[in-house]
């Protein structure tokens, strides 16, 4: 399983951040209008663009892994009323590890190894700063969702609504992370 995790990350690993909005301009960077300008990439655009942000890119990891029959799970980490502050997480477990493949941050990128779901969550938490551009926030008000495979070219707002209507296991996971960092 982890050699073809490894093929598809090497097969994704040129596909830079960004988005498209629903002009078809490419933009690089997160910004203000991204809510309502936003044009989801099905896996085929994502393919040819090569250009994505971490829900697409995540999208297009889920259709290699169910290509080679590899179960994953997928998780969006959102800090509501700052919707700009959010990213989603792919995970594949072989019954012993888990498995976070990252491709939308350049220093997150790759492939990590966790001995339980707790230590892998952790590690999103802690980089979360990273992953919102280093803007302040509080971990306290992040929810996590587990979502199912999202329809195409959903708009932000759907996608969003997507995740919401996903199973909220932020109970299970936050508080444990929370008592580790005090």
């Amino acid at each position: 399983m982890l050699e073809i995790a490894n093929e598809i990350m090497n097969n994704i690993n040129d596909i830079k951040y960004g988005w498209y909005d629903k002009k078809g301009k490419v933009h690089y960077h997160i910004s203000e209008g991204f809510p309502n300008k936003f044009k989801f990439q099905s896996c085929e655009e994502l393919e040819k663009s090569r250009i994505g942000i971490c829900w697409e890119t995540v999208e297009l990891t889920r259709k290699y892994l169910e290509e080679k029959e590899i179960p994953c799970k997928t998780y969006f980490f959102v800090i509501p009323n700052i919707n700009l502050f959010c990213h989603s997480v792919l995970v594949i477990n072989d019954n012993k590890n888990y498995f976070w493949l990252e491709n939308s941050f350049k220093d997150l990128k790759g492939i990590r190894q966790y001995n339980s779901l707790q230590l892998l969550f952790n590690d999103v938490l802690s980089n979360f700063h990273l992953i919102v551009g280093r803007k302040k926030f509080n971990i306290e008000n992040i929810k996590i969702y587990e979502y199912s495979k999202p329809k195409d070219k959903l708009n932000c707002v759907l996608f969003y609504l997507h995740c919401f209507n996903g199973k909220n296991i932020t109970n299970e996971y936050l508080p444990e992370y929370l008592k580790n960092i005090k």
